[in-house]
């Protein structure tokens, strides 16, 4: 049935008019618009409570794989309802199968790592027990990306690829190959191979506000600042229809679209208008002071100001309770702070944040190390990775050089520099703007230049853009050598 979420194809056991809910439901799904294809569920469940499959799309609305999050405590009632049903005998042989699928994702006192491993081979199993089934593949598809625990594994991401591009030769509308192709290329090694179907999803599923930005991964990875822009406006004023359709506060607002939109500006020179996007963004997340908001407030105003240079701004002066947010996130906000504190040329200061990051990394580490199992909890994006500390090893490796920078100690700078860089290469790509906000090989640059070392400098400035292709700050810096 086509519509503006896509097509799929699939015969579900129950009254009709739940199905159209349930397909709904599962288009949204595709779309990782979990809180729309729950209700889409929901309404299925009310018109035909015995759908078992209603209730097998509620609680997979809990798990976003590729976001590290799963509600545990919000999927259980649901999977304890579908239990009271008698669908044995009502549900045909796929339905048990995606059923049995469901119970694995969520298998008590089992490691979330373990379940999203265990998961993925049953649908592998699946896969090869249902060759021509799209919804089978694309879910198999999704289980290898999220089989990942983090970052990227070309091998797998590539794998998940050739399914989805299987998909899309037999139905170029389905959402959830396009949208699981581009997750599995959205680095700039492989980011071309699926820019048709970037441009496709676009037009595939312009309901759905993550579809309308999905494509910028593409965009971005590829330097296609235009597209950038366009696809996240497109993206953020389909969050603002939908907040206002359903009555809802700044949470609903895309922020995530907003980020890569004022990415996308400043990638243009259109520098205005990203200094007002902050200005809004604070605006927001003083409205409405979530977790959400305050770390999407340390997103926008980094990234402008390391786009921009302007520390002496009064954007530098925006303060972010980040007190409660992953360590990611607090150590972007201590490196942003320590940015400013350079420029100021306020050594204490510097060696005080140097000092706070080295805390807590030694917090955080003790934390992850002491294997907190995540078997019947939750699992949500502010818990700690080892991936997250390393990223702030990253950062502290970059204030330490800072420091030394200030004290014009060359041969100590450059070993943190150098420090930096070793430290990021432990790292997998991470799609969209920098995670390093100040990339590691455009310090260097910045650092050599100032040295005079200016071959060098355009060497470390050539590395930033193979990282982050067609930047406007290393571009222009690498063409004043």
């Amino acid at each position: 049935m086509p519509s503006n979420l896509g097509e799929v194809s699939i015969e579900i056991s129950g009254k009709p008019k739940a199905a159209e809910q349930f397909e709904k439901g599962l288009l949204l799904l595709h779309s990782f618009e979990y809180q729309d294809a729950r209700e889409a569920f929901r309404e299925a469940q009310e018109i035909d409570p015995d759908m078992a499959m209603a209730y097998w799309g509620e609680a997979m609305t809990y798990n976003h794989s590729l976001w590290s999050e799963q509600d545990y405590d919000l999927a259980l009632p649901v999977l304890e309802r579908l239990e009271k049903l008698d669908y044995t005998s009502t549900c045909n042989e796929l339905e048990l199968d995606m059923i049995q699928g469901l119970k694995i994702l969520y298998q008590p006192q089992t490691d979330k790592l373990v379940r999203d491993q265990n998961y993925k081979d049953h649908m592998e199993d699946l896969y090869k027990k249902y060759p021509n089934n799209h919804e089978v593949a694309a879910f198999y598809a999704l289980s290898l990306l999220g089989s990942v625990p983090e970052g990227r594994d070309d091998e797998i991401y590539g794998q998940g690829a050739v399914i989805a591009q299987g998909i899309i030769a037999e139905n170029p509308n389905h959402p959830g190959a396009l949208h699981y192709l581009i997750h599995s290329y959205d680095d700039p090694k492989h980011a071309s191979l699926a820019l048709d179907a970037a441009d496709a999803y676009l037009v595939v599923a312009p309901d759905a506000s993550h579809a309308l930005h999905m494509p910028s991964h593409i965009y971005v990875a590829m330097g296609m600042w235009d597209e950038v822009v366009s696809s996240n406006i497109a993206s953020y004023e389909a969050s603002l229809k939908r907040m206002d359709r359903k009555g809802l506060d700044n949470d609903a607002r895309g922020y995530h679209a907003f980020h890569w939109l004022e990415y996308g500006y400043l990638q243009q020179g259109e520098k205005h208008k990203a200094a007002d996007m902050v200005w809004e963004m604070q605006k927001f997340a003083e409205e409405t002071p979530s977790p959400r908001a305050r770390v999407h407030m340390v997103f926008l105003k980094g990234t402008y100001l390391v786009e921009t240079d302007e520390w002496d701004s009064n954007i530098a002066e925006i303060p972010v309770n980040t007190s409660d947010l992953n360590i990611s996130i607090r150590s972007q906000n201590l490196f942003i702070e320590g940015m400013k504190a350079f420029h100021k040329k306020d050594e204490a200061k510097l060696d005080s944040l140097v000092s706070q990051a080295q805390n807590d990394i030694n917090r955080e580490n003790f934390v992850v190390q002491s294997g907190k199992a995540k078997l019947c909890s939750n699992v949500s994006r502010a818990d700690a990775t080892s991936g997250d500390i390393l990223e702030a090893e990253v950062r502290k490796e970059q204030l330490l050089a800072l420091a030394a920078w200030l004290d014009a100690d060359a041969d100590l700078t450059e070993t943190h520099l150098q420090n930096s860089i070793e430290k990021f290469s432990e790292l997998s790509y991470s799609y969209g703007p920098p995670h390093i906000q100040k990339p590691v090989h455009e310090l260097y640059a910045d650092w050599l230049m100032e040295q005079g070392r200016t071959k060098e400098a355009k060497e470390q400035y050539e590395h930033t853009l193979t990282i982050g292709p067609k930047r406007l700050r290393p571009t222009q810096a690498k063409e004043s050598i």
